[in-house]
């Protein structure tokens, strides 16, 4: 178990890296064996990453075209992107990592597993809709848009104060690059992925459908599954000491990570 630093001596930096054409910004936060996280909503993440912070090196990566970065016109798949984004991270973080996706950055997560298995040492997935997705956002209206991420959205107010246009052009690159529709080739790609992985859902998640989680199980051959009780599809918003319990405990253990041993599936 490694140390954990105490909060006022970690140190926050954020930097961008040049690739494929791309200026990518990323922050990095902690000291340690390196965690890179992937995310399209960078403060339903914060709680995750600065509680893995106390422990190890923090990396997270804002994908092209998400968030203040400029429109991404040129990624054709979500493979493609990943190929991208493996490229940077090997910049960043040359040795071997865990990586972190949430919901489309889970998607790319297991893609860039999948085309850079000798840095990828193991893999969390939050909320991925690579499997039976049902269908896209349907609105990009931030407020319409909680009710269908969030279990109880009026609980959670961060939606609202993300910028539409951001939204709209993020909502426009997702569905651009099959974030809405089921991954047939990853589905069948899944039992290449040999790293440990834990691969967690909210219990009320609206966008993916329920028997995704058990593919998941069945097709990754080292997998746990952890189902979150009460939350929707960004669990970190709505549960946010399940998830990182669960993923701290995960990225600490992996191998040894303690669960049902007739289903692998936990309820935190």
């Amino acid at each position: 178990m490694q140390e954990a630093a105490h909060p006022a001596l970690m140190t926050f930096r954020e930097d961008f890296i040049d690739t494929c054409g791309f200026r990518i910004k990323y922050l990095e936060l902690g000291q340690g064996t390196p965690v890179v996280i992937l995310s399209c909503i960078m403060w339903e993440i914060s709680k995750l990453r600065d509680a893995l912070a106390r422990m190890y090196r923090v990396v997270v990566l804002e994908l092209p075209g998400f968030g203040s970065s400029p429109v991404n016109n040129d990624s054709s798949s979500t493979k493609d992107l990943a190929n991208i984004v493996a490229q940077a991270t090997e910049i960043i973080v040359p040795e071997k990592y865990t990586l972190i996706g949430t919901s489309f950055g889970a998607n790319v997560a297991l893609w860039q597993t999948l085309q850079a298995p000798e840095q990828v040492e193991a893999l969390v997935l939050i909320s991925p809709t690579a499997l039976h997705p049902r269908g896209d956002l349907a609105t990009d209206n931030p407020m319409e848009m909680a009710k269908q991420l969030l279990a109880h959205p009026e609980n959670s107010p961060g939606i609202s104060h993300i910028d539409p246009d951001t939204i709209a052009r993020e909502h426009e690159l997702v569905g651009r690059l099959g974030g809405g529709t089921h991954d047939a080739e990853m589905e069948a790609r899944l039992n290449q992925i040999q790293c440990p992985a834990l691969v967690m859902f909210g219990s009320q998640d609206q966008l993916v459908a329920t028997e995704a989680a058990s593919i998941y199980r069945r097709e990754i051959p080292n997998s746990n599954v952890s189902i979150v009780y009460d939350a929707g599809h960004l669990i970190g918003a709505e549960r946010p000491e399940a998830l990182i319990n669960t993923v701290v405990d995960y990225v600490e253990r992996r191998e040894t990570f303690i669960v049902s041993r007739e289903s692998r599936i936990i309820n935190p």
